[in-house]
Formats: structure tokens, sequence, C-alpha cells
């Protein structure tokens, strides 16, 4: 799956979902050996997708070879997400879906 050429975005931009949708079924999130508890999380990825400006979002570069392309073979890209109060989360998401964030 290709990626659209005509906006680029790169690792550590600053993003944002291009119009607010409901969580898709194909974005997951990383483990984080349970710093984060679920519902935190749930709350995290809903409220990115909703287009909540408090959640800040950005891409992270993926250092191992085989995850990235995996990654690239489903057509998505990592983001980390971070909420006012310092939480963190890595979710993957569609490009497609995402624009730089002003």
């Amino acid at each position: 799956m290709e990626f659209d050429m005509s906006k680029h975005l790169g690792v550590g931009s600053k993003v944002r979902v291009v119009e607010p949708m409901g969580v898709p079924q194909r974005s997951t999130w990383d483990d984080d050996h349970g710093r984060i508890s679920p519902t935190v999380k749930r709350r995290l990825q809903t409220q990115f997708f909703q287009g909540n400006p408090k959640v800040s979002a950005e891409l992270v570069y993926v250092p191992k070879e085989t995850e990235r392309e995996k990654l690239r073979r489903q057509g998505l890209v990592k983001i980390r997400l971070r909420d006012p109060s310092g939480a963190t989360l890595t979710i993957t998401a569609d490009p497609k879906t995402l624009q730089p964030s002003r």
C-alpha cells in the first residue's frame, strides 16, 4: 500500500487526524508492560481519533527493520500520544487518516 507522497510526514512530525472518527479496528497499542492501565490507553486512543486538541501526537521511529517492513506492508505507522497529565502511549494508525499538525 503506497503512502500519499503529496504530504510529507517524517519521524517526529506532529500529527492529528484529518477528520474525527471512531477508533479504527487496525489501530493497536504497544505493550508498555503495565505502566498505563488499559482504561487510560483506551481513553487516549479514543480522544486522539476524536480530534481532541489536548492530546498531542507525533510519528515515532521504529528501530527494528523487520517491524518497519511489517508496518509498511500493512500500511500503518506508529504514533506516540501524550496527554497533559503526562501519560504516553504508542499506537499504530493509517497515515491516510493523518495530517501535519499546525
